[in-house]
């Protein structure tokens, strides 16, 4: 489609009301009465405020930048997964000593380990949520998150995870002029910047930052089997970015490579299971009836499912799942 075109001249049109009446008619040589005043509206319209019709815009915005650079929008996963957390799950977070030192601290690592399904996920979402809370109006301060899938690991290539990171960064800020030269050179050629631009563009987003805050879910479900190394890769760029980040990453235990240099926090909360446990029977017509009925049996639930668990978030889905069929005090 041809480009929308603006000459350096203002001419301007004016398109005015409709046509006056007829003259009246004239008696003799006389000549006849002038026509009447046109009515209607006057429309001014000037070369700066007119385009062609089908020409792509000449000036971008901010979103065009935003979906070169990265297609992978991480704010809609946060809020999916921030809906489905039960509330005050992760509450003890903020006010765990490990995170708080990590938090307080500058360019720190945390390494959340868990085993599948013991909630890292939604450990996550806590963290961004906070964080996002409690420096909302601290444009000095940036917040940035992924959330790896193996299901993606085709469309989440490293260039686009990091791209992904200052796409967050830059939201509501002047993407700068080495971004906006990026966008022009790849939009005419109809490529995508290479993980070299990108690593680029995002090191110059952070200078604007006194502290960042990156968080990664799930190290674990992205490859790094031969011949992308993608999990190495990724690790790589994201040990590099600057000295003012704060790293926070969740994986399964023993991924290679290993995280043993960093500090871990283990701590999947006893609390979080059981606030878990208790939505649940407020949720469940028949279980609810029956702690209506027996008190003492919420108390009895909450010890069995706690010490069969093991911290797994997952497990403790399936058991009271099972036990919201049961149509009997003594079936629980």
């Amino acid at each position: 489609m041809a480009m929308a075109h603006r000459p350096s001249e203002s001419p301007t049109v004016n398109i005015k009301g409709g046509e006056g009446g007829p003259g009246g008619l004239g008696s003799g040589q006389a000549q006849g009465g002038a026509g009447g005043p046109g009515y209607g509206p006057t429309v001014n319209i000037g070369s700066a405020t007119a385009y062609s019709r089908g020409g792509r815009n000449k000036y971008p915005t901010a979103r065009h930048y935003h979906q070169l650079a990265s297609p992978i929008n991480f704010f809609l996963r946060q809020a999916d997964i921030s809906q489905m957390r039960v509330k005050g799950t992760g509450g003890w977070l903020p006010e765990d000593p490990v995170f708080k030192k990590w938090e307080s601290g500058s360019g720190s690592t945390l390494w959340c380990h868990g085993i599948p399904g013991a909630g890292k996920t939604i450990l996550v979402s806590m963290a961004v949520d906070h964080l996002s809370a409690k420096y909302r109006n601290n444009r000095d301060i940036g917040i940035a998150w992924i959330y790896l899938n193996h299901k993606e690991v085709e469309s989440q290539t490293p260039s686009r995870l990091l791209a992904g990171l200052w796409r967050q960064l830059v939201l509501n800020r002047d993407i700068g002029s080495n971004a906006k030269e990026l966008y022009q050179q790849h939009r005419e050629k109809g490529t995508a910047p290479s993980l070299e631009e990108v690593v680029e563009v995002l090191h110059s987003s952070l200078k604007e930052f006194s502290k960042v805050f990156v968080i990664v879910d799930a190290m674990d479900e992205y490859s790094n089997e031969s011949p992308t190394f993608q999990r190495e890769i990724l690790l790589q760029h994201l040990a590099e970015i600057s000295s003012n980040v704060n790293l926070l990453i969740t994986s399964r235990p023993n991924i290679s490579p290993e995280p043993s240099s960093f500090p871990n926090l283990e701590r999947l909360a006893q609390e979080d299971i059981q606030g878990y446990i208790d939505a649940q029977i407020k949720l469940s017509p028949l279980l609810r009836r029956h702690v209506q009925k027996q008190p003492m049996l919420q108390g009895e639930i909450h010890a069995k499912i706690t010490s069969t668990v093991d911290g797994m978030f997952l497990l403790a889905k399936l058991h009271i799942a099972s036990l919201s069929t049961k149509n009997s005090v003594g079936a629980v």
